[in-house]
């Protein structure tokens, strides 16, 4: 068995949703200007990069990502789906659904668009997903907690308004079942679909709606 990391490196050129510089990593203190040891000043959105959405992105009344315990963070049984989405696509209900089982937990949709993480299209023109993916997965996978993608955002930068809708589905925490946590911006490969397990490990802060997150996951 195999542990990868499958979330991105942070850095100050990390690609933000719209094109936004979101991260500025500078140095504090520096052994080579005479100082005891070194360290570093971190700014950045807690969208950045690889992270989680939580229910309080888009609810007041949502939990925050200090709400949830540790063991919620353990994916035992993910299903991995291939999907080929174009510029700006919606990815909505099909054949995909029928690969998820009753003991699936996570849903992890690997389209490729890693691959193009350096270039433009990846900021401005991201595929997303439709909002009836959302109300189909809380009423028919009851055990699956979150969804996983390799593209910067579940909300299409061309259609930003069905892009909330979408966010709203998955995390109502007033809608059918509990509320689907959504990770964006993941590093995922072809290699991915034979992922056993996932841990996500996300910084743990305070009244945040969301937070950057490592993903680690088994692979046979």
């Amino acid at each position: 068995m195999r542990y990868h990391y499958l979330s991105h490196t942070l850095a100050a050129d990390t690609p933000g949703y719209g094109g936004k510089k979101n991260i500025s990593i500078k140095k504090d203190k520096s052994q080579d200007n005479g100082d005891s040891a070194n360290t570093h000043m971190l700014s950045m959105s807690n969208h950045s990069g690889t992270h989680i959405d939580c229910p309080a992105h888009f609810f007041r009344n949502g939990r925050k990502i200090s709400d949830y315990p540790a063991n919620y963070w353990f994916f035992k049984h993910p299903c991995v789906i291939k999907v080929q989405l174009g510029p700006s696509e919606t990815l909505r209900l099909g054949e995909w659904c029928n690969k998820i089982k009753p003991q699936n937990d996570i849903v992890i949709f690997v389209s490729g668009w890693t691959k193009f993480r350096d270039k433009e299209k990846y900021v401005f023109r991201n595929p997303g997903i439709h909002p009836e993916a959302g109300l189909f997965l809380r009423k028919k996978c009851p055990k699956i907690r979150a969804i996983g993608i390799d593209w910067i955002s579940i909300s299409p930068y061309e259609n930003r308004v069905l892009g909330r809708e979408s966010h709203m589905a998955f995390l109502n925490p007033n809608g059918k079942r509990e509320p689907i946590l959504i990770i964006e911006d993941m590093k995922l490969s072809p290699k991915c679909l034979s992922l056993k397990e996932l841990v996500v490990l996300p910084m743990i802060i305070k009244d945040l709606d969301g937070c950057p997150c490592t993903a680690i996951g088994r692979l046979s």
